[in-house]
């Protein structure tokens, strides 16, 4: 494997390469280099020279079964890398701090193999994310796989790269994981023993924010040497892995070419390894004693010179309801340089306005953990992308409005006296703390974020929550028994916890997520009119399934942008002649208008007929909208393509803003 290396190497790059063999004419070797990826005529050679070296790199590590054996019989040392200068907190992991001075980008060595009588240097790139393991000297990174042997499936697209070098995924020994298994064996586990149930204040933010555990890396093998004959007989090569993300090109004999990469490949193995919408499921129905708070999750390597994409997914929904956004967007080479994702994962049965708090302080933590200055690109021109119920958390996360000012919005059909209503808010407080419970009502927009773009966002609730077969759904939704046990041994003494459930102003922490997103909800009653901080732009993006509506609509919107998909149905006439027979092919064209942007008010009668079939136009619009966009199909539109136009082109506009 490694004469095939040198030899394919030494094909590739043979006009940068000094021709020191005798009959070589020197003038014209050294006049004609190139800085250019092999063409279709060195295909061969270049399949060689990476299949090669895609041997030689995954040899070098342990392969996901366990074994370590690798070529030969090897002598491996393991480099101290400046472990007393180096910072191993949590924050410096979360943050992706270069351990060492220098860029990110430059190469460290980490490890020295010797196999038979060649001697191997390993190169990774100067990120806490990438040498957390090696500073360890036991492993400079584990389990890692080539590209070459994933099969992704579920990604509408494989975002790629082309260029030189061995695409591969490498997954850290001590990555977040979570599946359907798991959650039922945790909570079998704590249903046996009250005790374990703990508080809501008792888990800390940062203890719930995870950078991304599968790294995405270039490797690409070096022998050393300038001339054709100091390569083909070198015994040195020298093996670099690079962060693509960051390095998207490398020298090589003083000219430069683009590194190849994946971008899927990372994402597309986090979503095979965690069953995230059977688990999304199952924390909205199973009782957990514990409270399953909600989770953050980096898809890259933090990276401070990026915006940030937040992303909140809906009821009984994760993360994976994202798959063919996010991969879209790594598709596209400008979003990709520019924004990074970070994605919540929570329980959608928690009520909302604890789920709202619990949010907001996760993503405030993970700022301030990544940039406690705030001085960072990544600290500004932040978007919130949200669907449904995420869309509801997301607007209150961007207002500035004091929801117990509020209260007596909620309409109460017992009519509690002022002393019934004072002891429910003093038990509630006593539940939370005072300071606490006003950090669940009082809103405070996130000042990182500064775009916003709504899904199919119930705002206004919607009558689908009350319909017979989602009242019986609605019972199978249980809270957390820890949420439950800290809010109603307080309230014990006033009333039963079903009592509670019912009345308006309990429900708003003894109702589940569900229940809460019905139009007649006291949620809802406290929510739908809030205002969205002034310096905050946001966009709707509206499901209709009527396809009839939504063509009326664009002849209504003239000057509204809209995606036309309109069929050509042809239709063959022939003519016959003596001496010669034409076909002459006719095209009759049907509009089909999958998406338009309202640009115009419309009419009541017809805002009364738009719905997703869940959500309903009335629900769903909001004035002051930047833009309003309604696009064909159902409810679950995150995962339509006239979705993923729409948002591409709102990112792209506010790139340029």
């Amino acid at each position: 494997m490694f004469d095939a290396v040198k030899y394919s190497y030494t094909y590739l790059f043979y006009d940068s390469l000094i021709h020191d063999f005798d009959g070589a004419d020197q003038d014209q070797s050294q006049n004609s280099t190139q800085s250019r990826i092999p063409n279709d005529t060195d295909i061969q050679t270049q399949d060689i020279y990476n299949a090669a070296s895609n041997d030689v790199i995954t040899q070098l590590y342990k392969s996901s079964d366990g074994s370590n054996k690798l070529m030969g019989n090897p002598k491996i040392v393991h480099l101290p890398i400046a472990s007393t200068e180096r910072d191993n907190s949590t924050q410096a992991a979360i943050a992706n701090r270069a351990p060492l001075t220098g860029k990110t980008t430059d190469q460290v060595k980490v490890m020295e193999i010797q196999i038979d009588d060649y001697d191997l240097g390993i190169y990774l790139p100067n990120e806490n994310s990438y040498l957390q393991n090696a500073h360890k000297q036991a492993s400079a990174l584990a389990d890692l796989v080539s590209t070459y042997e994933l099969r992704l499936s579920g990604l509408n697209s494989i975002s790629k790269r082309p260029g030189l070098g061995i695409s591969l995924v490498a997954s850290l020994d001590d990555r977040y994981t979570t599946t359907i298994r798991q959650l039922l064996e945790s909570s079998l586990s704590d249903q046996k023993t009250d005790e374990t149930a703990v508080a809501i204040e008792d888990s800390k933010p940062s203890s719930r924010i995870y950078p991304t555990g599968h790294l995405l890396l270039t490797g690409l093998i070096k022998p050393s040497g300038n001339s054709v004959l100091d390569v083909l007989s070198s015994r040195k090569l020298d093996i670099h892995l690079y962060n693509p993300y960051q390095s998207d090109s490398v020298n090589i004999l003083d000219s430069s070419y683009p590194l190849a990469a994946n971008f899927s490949a990372g994402y597309g193995l986090w979503l095979s390894e965690n069953q995230l919408d059977g688990v999304g499921y199952l924390n909205l129905i199973t009782s957990q004693p514990k409270e399953r708070l909600p989770k953050l999750f980096m898809l890259e390597p933090y990276d401070p010179n990026k915006r940030v994409l937040i992303m909140l997914h809906g009821l009984a929904s994760s993360p994976a309801t994202w798959v063919n956004l996010t991969n879209d967007i790594l598709n596209d080479d400008k979003l990709r340089d520019n924004y990074q994702v970070w994605q919540i994962f929570y329980p959608t049965n928690l009520p909302i306005l604890e789920n709202r708090y619990q949010i907001q302080r996760l993503i405030e933590n993970t700022y301030q953990q990544t940039d406690p200055k705030g001085i960072n690109r990544a600290s500004k021109n932040s978007v919130i992308i949200s669907h449904s119920m995420g869309a509801v958390i997301g607007r209150m996360m961007l207002s500035d409005e004091n929801l117990i000012d509020d209260l007596d919005k909620i309409e109460d059909e017992d009519s509690l006296s002022n002393n019934e209503r004072s002891k429910i808010l003093d038990a509630l407080k006593t539940s939370f703390g005072d300071e606490q419970l006003k950090e669940r009502f009082k809103l405070q927009a996130l000042p990182q974020v500064d775009t916003a773009v709504f899904l199919s966002a119930p705002f206004r609730g919607t009558d689908y929550a009350d319909r017979w077969f989602t009242r019986a759904l609605r019972r199978i939704v249980y809270l957390p028994v820890g949420l439950v046990k800290t809010v109603t041994e307080n309230l014990a003494m006033i009333t039963t916890q079903g009592d509670l459930a019912e009345n308006p102003l309990g429900a708003l922490y003894l109702q589940n997520g569900a229940s809460q997103l019905s139009d007649k909800s006291s949620f809802i009653q406290l929510t739908k009119d809030i205002n969205i901080n002034n310096r905050i732009t946001y966009h709707s993006i509206i499901a209709n399934n009527d396809a009839d509506i939504t063509r009326g609509l664009a002849q209504m919107q003239p000057d509204g942008a809209r995606i036309d998909l309109s069929q050509a149905t042809k239709t063959n006439d022939q003519t016959v002649g003596a001496n010669n027979i034409s076909t002459r092919s006719k095209s009759t064209t049907t509009p089909l208008v999958a998406a338009v942007t309202i640009d115009e008010n419309i009419s009541q009668a017809l805002t009364e007929r738009l719905s997703d079939g869940i959500v309903p136009y009335t629900s769903a619009h909001l004035d002051g909208a930047a833009s309003e966009t309604v696009i064909n199909g159902g409810h679950s539109i995150q995962e339509s393509p006239q979705t993923i136009l729409t948002l591409r082109r709102i990112l792209h506009r506010q790139l340029k803003q």
